[in-house]
Formats: structure tokens, sequence, C-alpha cells
């Protein structure tokens, strides 16, 4: 790993190789977002567990990091797979949240990020989801075959190519390498940063021929829960809300070898979610009522909406991120239920088309503006 200086910025070269040259970070670039980062976590020690983690993994993740990929199961949906599984007759929908259900459980079980563990790793998320075609050419580890990279934001562009396979396996042993040094570091926030460029680099690698985005999601997670930075475990929620810039972000990487930019990314919308995830168990403990796992998504998705807060708003935002549904059927099992816990506060009613504002209750939380700076609440209206 080698500095070098400009007359302006000083890179750090990192020991990933990409086309023509390593992957560099200009460290200086992220130390705003750091320092944001680090001020948020103190203190914070409920999201410092391993309790924390299990909580977002199951269900909100594995909804999250499929919806990345493009498949639009609501949290109800993956719940109801998860716990009746042959209740479920679309097989391959079935397989796609059932496979990241048993690849977070594997990850929860404390196994060392090892290639051999990868190798099982894939087993599990990719079991009955791949082609006759890729499974002939997958190798004992890796893919033996070119792979062409698809972006769904960028359909009608170019597709980039995986890395040569046969340079596939020297790569990820790269990749390990990085990881078993860089596990020496102590800082969650560093650790993060760790994951994401891993997160990265797999990508680029594209060691597989299908289900590549999701191992590269949860191998950076299982790398969080090794290093015990467990706040930092909710980062798929922050690519679901911003997908056209993810993607955008792993091109530019790709062409200018800077892994600054998709780092900067990954920490300001995990620290977007951070916020949230604080406002709502700031909620939560004000709440006398059981909270159900679809109370929190409706809160995640408001405090997504910055500061639209109508009926319609809200349908509108439900339907962009999920199958679509009728907004009375949106408004009955999502916002009414927070209306009668008194999460929610009703507001003034928009005449002929049976419109309403609402608002979260402001006797429910407090904010520091000091730990709550990426996100805004609306303020009540009528």
């Amino acid at each position: 790993m080698t500095l070098q200086s400009s007359r302006y910025k000083v890179h750090r070269t990192l020991p990933l190789p990409i086309e023509n040259g390593s992957l560099y970070l200009i460290e200086n670039d992220l130390k705003p977002i750091r320092e944001e980062l680090e001020v948020f976590l103190d203190g914070m020690s409920y999201m410092k567990s391993l309790t924390f983690s299990k909580k977002v993994l199951f269900s909100h993740e594995i909804q999250a990091n499929n919806d990345i990929e493009g498949y639009q199961d609501d949290v109800s949906l993956v719940n109801y797979v998860i716990e009746q599984p042959f209740m479920m007759s679309d097989e391959l929908r079935k397989k796609r949240i059932l496979n990241l259900y048993k690849g977070y459980r594997y990850i929860l079980e404390g196994k060392e990020l090892t290639e051999e563990n990868l190798k099982e790793l894939y087993q599990i998320l990719s079991e009955g989801l791949l082609g006759s075609e890729d499974r002939k050419n997958m190798g004992e580890k890796y893919r033996k075959a070119p792979v062409y990279i698809f972006y769904s934001s960028y359909m009608d562009k170019e597709p980039d190519q995986g890395v040569d396979a046969s340079e596939v396996e020297e790569k990820m042993q790269r990749l390990f390498a990085y990881l078993q040094e860089e596990s020496k570091r102590q800082s969650m926030v560093d650790n993060y940063l760790v994951s994401q460029i891993a997160h990265f680099y797999f990508l680029y690698i594209h060691p597989y021929f299908d289900i590549n985005g999701r191992t590269s999601r949860t191998t950076a997670m299982w790398y969080l829960l090794n290093q015990e930075a467990y706040p930092f475990i909710i980062f798929n929620r922050g690519i679901q809300l911003a997908k056209q810039e993810y993607y955008r972000v792993i091109r530019d990487v790709r062409k200018f070898k800077n892994v600054t930019f998709f780092l900067n990314y990954m920490m300001i919308t995990v620290k977007k979610e951070l916020e949230k995830e604080h406002i709502m168990e700031l909620i939560s403990q004000s709440c006398p009522h059981h909270l159900t796992s679809l109370d929190y998504q409706t809160m995640q998705y408001m405090l997504s909406m910055n500061g639209q807060m109508t009926y319609y708003d809200f349908a509108t935002f439900y339907n962009s991120q999920n199958e679509k549904k009728k907004r009375k059927e949106i408004v009955d099992t999502m916002i009414e239920p927070l209306l009668e816990k008194e999460i929610l506060l009703p507001g003034r009613k928009i005449e002929r088309n049976g419109n309403s504002f609402f608002t979260f209750n402001p006797s429910m939380y407090e904010i520091d503006p000091a730990k709550v700076k990426r996100i805004s609440i609306a303020k009540k209206e009528g």
C-alpha cells in the first residue's frame, strides 16, 4: 500500500489491481462524513450490538438486498415466506428470499471469512437460481468463462465485463489478503470503509455468472459482523433508495480507479439510514404499543420522503419501491395503524380526492441536531 502526493491531493494506492493500475483512495475527501459518523455513533450503545444486527437483518435487509437487483418483495411478503415457505407457489421468488435468509443465518454463525467459506455461502445464495449453462461453466470455486455486467439503471449502455476468467482466482486471493491485513483496524468507521472497498472490488471481479451483487453485499456484511461493526449492517437500505446513483458511481470507479467516489456514496447513504434507525428507536421507546415489522418499514419510508407527507405521497413512494397496491390498502395497512398508535398525527384533509396530510407526533422523539443532519421530518400541516 503506497501513498502518492500530487499538488493538491494525497492518494493511497490499494493492493487491488484494476485495469492498467490499482484502486486508489483520497482519504482527506472522506474526512467530513467520517467525522459525522463518529459523532453520531458516540453514545449509540444499542446499535453496537449483535442484537441490533439481527433485528435489521431479518427481514428488512433481505428485502433491500433483493430490491437492489430489481426484485420488489414487500417486507410483509418476506416475513410470510420465511414463516410459511410451503405456502408460496412462486418457486423462484421463494428461493430468492429463503436463500438470503439462510445466507444471513450462515454469516451470523461466526465463521471466518475465507475462500472455502465463501464458496459455501455462494452455494446457499445461488441454490436453485442458476441456469444450466452457468452451472456447466463454473469451476471448483469461480466461473471459467466470460461474464457481462448489466446495470439495471443503464440497460441502454454497453455492458461492462468481469475480469478475465483466468484472473478471477488470483484477484479474489488478493481481496482476501487485503481483508486479512485490514482486519487489524479498530475503528468501526474504518471497518465499514474496508467492507465497502471489498464490496466494490468483488463487483469488479464478478467471480460468478449470477448472484454477484447479492453475494458481494452479503460478504461485506459478513466482514462487518466479524469485526463487530454492527451499526453499519444496514447499508443495503440506503442503496435501495438511491439505486441509480449506486450503479453510476460503480461505473465511475471502474473508469477512474478512484474508490473514494463509491466510499463517499456508501458513507452518506448509511448515515441517512442510521439517522432513521435512531429516530425509530426513540419512537419505539416512547410508544406504549407493540411495533410490527411493517410499522418499522412504514416509518423508514416516511423518513425517506423529504417532508412529503400526504396519503397520496406515501402511496406513490411505497409503489415506487414495491409491487403496486391500491392507495386505500396502503393507507389501511400502513398509515392507519400508526395513527391509532399515535405515532402519527392527522392533518388537514384535501378536498375532492380523499387525500389527507399527516405528520410524526413530535412528543414521541427529541432529535439531537448534532446527530441528525441528513434527513428531515415533515412538520404538521393543517
